[in-house]
């Protein structure tokens, strides 16, 4: 039981800094204007922050948990916890994409219920002595770059301070999620995943000394680009985090692999479906007379987590067509390369993977293709505004911009143009 006790008094000095954080969050204005001090909130025992991308609480004070099949956690202050605004709920849905329908649809409510005489607190089945992180695997799960940078990255975050004595438990549960990425979830919490139980129609109610509901989010595969989470966690934290948790050897500086006399290697993405590389034994080849080995690797050879992090992580260069198997940079070691090759009419989302390198110890180099690059020219006049005015498809949403730059095109690279990018590939991966 002292034992127990320890481990609390622990956890609420770890989480009221955290808490300290969401306070300084919040618009001082709006505090000022509800008459609440910073002092006041934290003696509630609970703190949420509202942001355009996602919602979070945490509270420092006893939590019972009620997770059953269906679609609603329940989450009940059972620790004297008291709402702001005096609400008897808030709901928070925790996957960091609030805004956007489409992953909202997969994702379920978890309600945060205050404890009062006409609430009807369900008995502890599972009591536990560390504290609950509660997140969503529903949104866009199972896509790579949202895996990581909806899902990994900010639980990186979150759970910062308090790993590995937290509890993961996940809603919207996905077995074949929770196995691809066993192990980096194993790093991040010493304990067994909690889902909801499949044999139990009443569902299971886990009692906890705190929680965290929701997960911080600072952008695209971003890092600390503001204050809600302590301390000065950066990219290159996650890789080391990462690389360490899929144990990934280290094979130290370029310099290293030069004196082995042996040639970079460059992994190539093969695409199969669209934004596919017309010319790519053509690209292999011009590589190759750069200077590299290659390796081709198929989506179906990349969605195998643990040969394709160990096969990049083996690599100095990673070369693809804009996509989510660019995500596979964070296998990288620090100094590597990615180049990105740019549709047409994809400028901006190319930043999704323009900018994470920079905040990884990575270098990046970007190919923006010509409009005689890409097939569009097959499909529209030149004048037509898909060609000349990209913008103003976009600004029609992406349900319409999607089919046609996402979906609606392939690349053919200029080799001679190209040869310049590949150039200086190699002259940063041997830097």
């Amino acid at each position: 039981m002292a034992k127990d006790s320890r481990k609390r008094a622990l956890f609420v000095l770890l989480l009221i800094p955290l808490i300290y954080a969401f306070i300084l969050c919040f618009d001082a204005a709006s505090l000022r204007s509800s008459g609440k001090s910073q002092e006041e909130l934290l003696k509630k025992g609970i703190a949420c922050i509202a942001k355009s991308k996602y919602d979070m609480c945490v509270t420092v004070s006893p939590v019972a948990v009620h997770i059953t099949k269906s679609k609603t956690t329940n989450v009940y202050l059972t620790g004297n916890q008291k709402l702001p605004s005096d609400r008897n709920n808030i709901t928070v849905f925790p996957y960091p994409q609030k805004g956007d329908g489409r992953a909202m649809i997969n994702t379920s409510p978890v309600n945060l219920l205050q404890a009062n005489s006409a609430t009807s607190l369900p008995p502890c089945d599972v009591n536990h002595a560390v504290p609950a992180a509660i997140f969503s695997t529903g949104g866009y799960a199972g896509n790579f770059f949202h895996d990581i940078s909806d899902i990994l990255i900010p639980l990186f975050l979150t759970s910062s301070i308090l790993r590995p004595n937290v509890s993961l438990i996940l809603t919207d549960y996905q077995p074949w999620w929770a196995q691809k990425y066993q192990r980096v979830l194993s790093a991040i919490s010493i304990n067994d995943i909690i889902s909801a139980p499949t044999d139990n129609p009443r569902g299971t109610v886990h009692c906890f000394p705190g929680a965290i509901v929701g997960l911080t989010y600072q952008g695209f595969m971003a890092f600390n680009k503001t204050e809600d989470i302590p301390g000065n966690i950066t990219g290159v934290d996650f890789l080391h985090f990462l690389h360490s948790s899929l144990f990934l050897k280290t094979y130290g500086p370029p310099a290293a692999v030069s004196n082995q006399k042996e040639k970079p290697l460059m992994v190539l993405l093969s695409r199969r479906n669209y934004r596919i590389l017309l010319n790519e034994e053509e690209v292999i080849n011009l590589a190759k007379e750069v200077g590299f080995r290659v390796e081709v690797v198929t989506p179906k050879e990349a969605s195998q987590l643990q040969f394709i992090a160990e096969l990049v992580h083996s690599s100095r260069v990673l070369f693809g067509v804009h996509g989510a198997g660019l995500t596979n940079m964070i296998f990288l070691q620090p100094g590597a390369v990615l180049v990105q090759v740019i549709p047409w009419g994809l400028d901006w989302f190319s930043t999704c993977y323009s900018q994470p390198p920079l905040e990884m110890g990575l270098k990046y180099v970007g190919y923006k293709i010509d409009i005689e690059e890409s097939t569009l020219i097959e499909k529209y006049p030149i004048d037509d505004p898909v060609m000349v005015d990209p913008d103003s498809i976009h600004m029609k949403g992406y349900e319409v911009s999607r089919p046609v730059y996402m979906e609606g095109q392939n690349v053919r690279l200029n080799l001679t143009r190209f040869r310049s990018t590949l150039e200086t590939a190699m002259q940063l991966a041997e830097v």
